[in-house]
């Protein structure tokens, strides 16, 4: 029975008129949260800004105590301690100076020997701060929260040094400031009711306190949660229960200069704080329920008539044409809506089911096409493995005999000696076959051990320089047997190449013996060296026969072979260029030609410069 409620469309458009208004009311929610916060952050801007005008004039009144301070430490009447003037004058300076409580003068055992407020019995200071202060530091000196022991009541005092003509301390003045000042300051702060703001010493010693201040001045109380945190964090926001009960928000900040460091606190009840945002939370949930039901009336009247009836005329089509009737219609007109538009898109569906049910067919057909392809390219895969591993096993096994015939021909022409010359012709033309074999099956090796990734490179930091210089060095014998020429240039500053030094000089062998090749005598020879945007470019280039465009085209290609020059018998395997253009892609580098028929032929390749290392 629920489900077929839930399943009703009119219960749904009343579901989706819910689901419309509730990011209203997270709005709502959300925006109460934010006053809150809100709220929270006026309480601490408040304590800041009310810390601010207590440092202020705090900072201020003790300015001017050490300037009041240093002035009496020169005054004759105070530093001559005749006690009759000293007393006459400070009590002067206290009737015009109604923030201190008291002006004297300390010897140096710590006795009090002059003030402004009459002594009744002998008084000694020696034990406290701003005296001991004044003394060690031989400084301007603050004391700690006390209560005096000539006032009587709770103060601030200030010590100043005396020296003597020699320079020693001989005695420390003194000035006492009221703390009913602060009291002052925070019974004019504009708080909110309820609230309270309290200002206490390092040692938690409430220095001041509104309201109630003569109940609370003076005491102490190192556990209180609400001191333990200011002591902790220095300055945030806390919701604490203090001693009455109410949960309120403290919002603290350190104090400097009062006795060091200081605290000051306000702390503000949660019902006052949060009092505005509960408001506009139950005044928008008040709106947000009318218009609620507002919007449920117009769904269910806006919904039958607009939807229900059109859906009921789809839903009683779609049951025909499932029974089989492929000429249903559903009567509605197709215009413009989004209804209209679905009866016209069922109707046409209707009249190309058919043709959609071959498209399926003809997909079906289709993919079972590609994975018999597929299936195809891994037999082709396999065979292309099983050649690179039976070419890898015969070259092994044509070379072992071969190197054999070899040596065994090197032996038969050593014995040969000057002797029977066209014996000695003919081992000679058996040996180059033989060699041409041998470089045939080498090549082989090379290259499927390439094509199948079983080759490594040792990679580190080249100098191509080098390496260069080694492979001339090697070859220009048989060049300039040639008759030929052999230039080698540089770019300055060049650096290391990363790579594999064995297959860089096999690629540069490679390209000088395919020039030489291809050079007639009295040609000339070039390798240059310059260094590109993060690579290093070899240039081998020539003033041969040349390529035409189809050769240059088919020219890394397996087993091809270029014109060969006039003078030239044929040689090599077809597979030196091929190998060459596969170990310049191993190296991450880029290998082409350049070449016109007549004009010779120039072969780049790059490979990537080793910064990390260094420069050549």
């Amino acid at each position: 029975m629920i489900r077929d409620r839930l399943a009703s469309l009119r219960l749904r458009l009343w579901l989706l008129v819910f689901l419309a208004l509730i990011p209203i009311l997270i709005l709502m929610f959300y925006t109460a949260a934010e006053q809150r916060h809100r709220a929270v952050r006026d309480v601490q801007d408040q304590a800041l800004r009310m810390a601010q005008i207590v440092s202020s004039d705090q900072e201020r009144l003790i300015d001017g105590t050490r300037h009041l301070l240093s002035v009496l430490a020169h005054v004759p009447d105070v530093r001559d301690r005749a006690s009759a003037e000293c007393e006459r004058f400070l009590s002067n300076l206290l009737q015009d100076n109604p923030l201190y409580a008291n002006f004297g003068l300390i010897d140096r055992a710590g006795d009090v020997i002059c003030s402004a407020v009459p002594l009744d019995k002998p008084v000694n200071l020696a034990d406290r701060a701003y005296f001991v202060g004044a003394v060690v530091a031989r400084d301007f000196a603050i004391g700690e929260f006390q209560v005096g022991r000539i006032t009587g009541t709770a103060t601030i005092n200030f010590g100043y040094p005396i020296f003597d003509d020699e320079g020693r301390v001989q005695a420390v003045v003194f000035a006492a400031i009221d703390l009913s000042w602060l009291n002052h300051l925070v019974a004019v702060a504009d708080l909110p009711e309820g609230a309270f703001l309290v200002v206490i010493d390092r040692n938690g010693k409430i220095l001041a306190r509104y309201p109630d201040p003569m109940r609370w001045v003076g005491q102490s109380d190192r556990v209180d949660p609400l001191f333990q945190t200011m002591l902790a964090r220095g300055q945030g926001t806390v919701e604490l229960h203090e001693v009455d009960g109410i949960p309120r928000i403290y919002a603290f900040t350190d104090l400097r200069g009062l006795s060091e460091a200081g605290y000051v606190s306000i702390g503000i009840p949660q019902d006052v704080a949060y009092a505005p945002a509960r408001r506009a939370l139950a005044r928008n949930l008040v709106c947000l329920g009318v218009i609620a039901v507002l919007a449920l009336t117009a769904a269910w009247i806006g919904g039958e008539v607009f939807i229900v009836r059109r859906v009921q005329a789809l839903v009683q089509a779609a049951r025909r044409l499932s029974a089989g009737d492929l000429s249903t219609r559903t009567g509605l007109a197709h215009g413009p809506g989004e209804l209209n538009q679905l009866a016209a898109a069922f109707d046409e569906m209707a009249a190309s089911l058919e043709k959609h049910e071959m498209q399926q067919r003809l997909e079906e057909d289709l993919r079972r096409h590609n994975e018999a392809l597929e299936e195809e390219n891994r037999r082709v895969r396999e065979v292309n493995q099983l050649k690179s591993e039976f070419v890898s096993l015969v070259s092994h096994e044509l070379r072992t005999p071969l190197t054999a015939i070899t040596g065994y021909l090197d032996l038969l022409l050593e014995d040969q000696g000057g002797q029977a010359a066209k014996s000695r012709e003919l081992l000679g033309i058996v040996k180059r076959n033989t060699d041409r074999l041998v470089k045939l099956l080498d090549d082989l090796l090379d290259l499927s051990r390439i094509e199948s990734g079983k080759i490594e490179l040792n990679v580190a930091a080249v100098n191509i320089m080098t390496l260069i210089a080694e492979v001339v060095s090697l070859l220009r014998p048989q060049i300039e047997a040639k008759d030929q020429q052999l230039s080698v240039d540089q770019a300055g500053g060049l650096p290391l190449v990363q790579g594999d030094a064995d297959r860089i000089r096999r690629i540069l062998i490679n390209l000088l013996s395919n020039a030489h090749k291809y050079t007639p005598p009295g040609g000339h020879i070039w390798v240059t060296a310059h260094r590109l945007q993060g690579w290093v470019q070899i240039d081998v280039r020539d003033d041969g026969i040349g390529l035409t465009l189809d050769e240059q085209a088919h020219l890394f290609d397996k087993f091809f072979r270029a014109q060969q020059p006039a003078t030239q018998e044929v040689g090599g395997t077809g597979l030196g260029l091929p190998i060459t253009r596969l170990l310049v892609e191993l190296h991450g580098g880029h290998i082409s030609v350049v070449s016109a028929p007549g004009q010779g032929a120039t072969f780049s390749f790059t490979l990537p410069v080793a910064e990390a290392i260094g420069t050549h």
